[in-house]
């Protein structure tokens, strides 16, 4: 392509380079960057390690975690509690009603039916326990159900007990202990 065909709409195309101090200042900028990265991470005491450590602390010192009181012999000691109850309700069918439907019914065909007497990973208090913190692993499924997430951390110990009350006062058939 010629300089003369550099011309489109009456605007003429001209091939002048760059001005001197806008390379320079790019090139500044590059060298400013490299040396930064390798004086804040290399020789400033800012840590990235110890400031994550000194926010969890202020978090934890801020939202302290609630120790639970578990019963000895593994019954969900919120079991009756009508506060419970309702916590364990809204808990479910924001979280669990996806697979198990909005009463427990397992009509989304992901997960089982929790109303009926027939329990799949064990039918009293500990098990269910176990099975809700644990999750189902894929490998692990029966009668066809899908795998279960472990919610251990989205809803922790008190919320998972809320919820096994809401599905012990639907479901008569779910024991204390084994």
């Amino acid at each position: 392509m010629s300089t003369e065909d550099k011309e489109f709409d009456g605007i003429k195309q001209a091939d002048n380079e760059m001005p001197y101090w806008w390379k320079l200042f790019f090139v500044l900028a590059i060298f400013f960057a490299i040396g930064y990265s390798i004086y804040f991470f290399g020789f400033s005491k800012w840590r990235n390690a110890d400031h994550f450590r000194t926010e969890v602390a202020e978090h934890e010192k801020k939202f302290p975690k609630k120790q639970f009181q578990k019963n000895q012999d593994g019954s969900n000691p919120l079991r009756g509690n009508a506060e419970a109850i309702a916590a364990g309700a809204k808990t479910f069918k924001n979280i669990c009603a996806t697979c198990h439907g909005a009463e427990a019914k397992g009509d989304q065909g992901i997960g089982p039916n929790l109303t009926d007497s027939e329990w799949i990973h064990g039918d009293y208090d500990d098990a269910i326990f176990t099975t809700i913190m644990e999750g189902i692993k894929q490998e692990n499924t029966k009668l066809g159900k899908g795998a279960m997430p472990a919610h251990k951390d989205s809803i922790g110990e008190e919320g998972i007990y809320q919820i096994m009350a809401w599905i012990a006062e639907k479901n008569p058939s779910l024991k204390k202990v084994k």
